[in-house]
């Protein structure tokens, strides 16, 4: 008993680590991309100034662009993290996907773009399709078995066992069609299928 306490004590320990450790690499990517982006910017814009006002320059807006590219990415590999601890064993995320919901009988608006503002994302994995709220906050949750995708013009319709679960327009990089398509083929591949209308609430995590 006491060996099988200690075992899954260390087991706990050692996600533990696992986690803290792709937090911390996210923050150092995106530290990372953050100062790549904002040097060249800053070359450019002083490429007539001496060289040690350019390089004093350079390294204080690098270091700025590095402190808030490692911050996002610490926020984002701690979002990653409340994400991964919904998976099942053997389950892996696939993408996220961007969206906003358009509201039953409403017309849809056009596809938005990249700098848009959303709080809403879908997370398609091997076993599901998520819909979360900035990242870690679960709407819901079915497995692909219990879902239907369809295409209104642009906009991407998913029921679930108990009706529409929403109506939703994609980010402008993203095919909406392709999702649909990718959502039937792991529906095809899912275990099961609904014997009919589920009376149960929808599952989250």
């Amino acid at each position: 008993m006491n060996g099988t306490v200690e075992d899954a004590a260390v087991g706990d320990a050692e996600a533990e680590t696992a986690r803290r450790r792709r937090v911390r690499r996210s923050a150092v990517w995106g530290g990372a991309a953050g100062a790549a982006g904002v040097v060249p910017v800053a070359i450019n814009a002083t490429e007539f100034w001496p060289w040690w006002l350019n390089l004093a320059f350079c390294l204080v807006v690098g270091g700025g662009g590095a402190f808030a590219g490692a911050v996002t990415g610490r926020r984002e590999g701690r979002r990653s993290e409340v994400r991964r601890s919904t998976l099942g064993a053997g389950e892996r995320e696939l993408g996220q996907y961007r969206v906003k919901l358009v509201p039953e009988g409403v017309q849809a608006p056009a596809p938005f773009k990249e700098d848009d503002y959303t709080s809403y994302s879908l997370t398609t994995t091997t076993h599901r399709l998520q819909l979360w709220e900035f990242g870690y906050l679960a709407q819901w949750s079915h497995p692909w078995s219990e879902l239907h995708l369809a295409m209104e013009d642009h906009v991407v319709v998913i029921t679930g066992p108990q009706g529409l679960l929403g109506r939703f327009v994609l980010a402008r990089n993203v095919v909406p069609a392709e999702l649909v398509l990718a959502a039937n083929r792991l529906r095809a591949r899912a275990p099961g299928r609904p014997s009919g209308p589920s009376s149960s609430p929808p599952r989250t995590g």
